[in-house]
């Protein structure tokens, strides 16, 4: 079953210093997760654009790291004919680039 995270506290502590919003993300199990994202300009790129941003920004408190596994793209445009795309991803430790 699907269970929804808020990071009310996280994002609380964080609001007066940078203007966090909630991340609605879901836990789907086995370390993977999911979330939504809309954007009003961009097409679809854009709204895949803030999907990721908020992938890397839910795994980042987390001190991990986003690896995107898909993307679903919603094929009916918002009411303002904004684009919307839900991605699916787990959090993982960072890879460190040595030369």
């Amino acid at each position: 079953m699907r269970t929804a995270l808020l990071i009310p506290l996280a994002c609380a502590a964080l609001a007066g210093a940078m203007g966090c919003a909630h991340l609605n993300v879901q836990n789907l199990g086995h370390g993977r997760y999911s979330l939504t994202a809309t954007a009003p300009s961009g097409g679809f790129y854009g709204s895949r654009e803030a999907a990721v941003e908020r992938a890397n920004e839910f795994c980042r408190r987390q001190g991990t790291a986003a690896v995107t596994d898909g993307f679903y793209d919603k094929s009916r445009l918002g009411p303002q004919g904004e684009h919307t795309t839900s991605v699916l991803f787990r959090c993982t430790v960072p890879q460190s680039l040595r030369f």
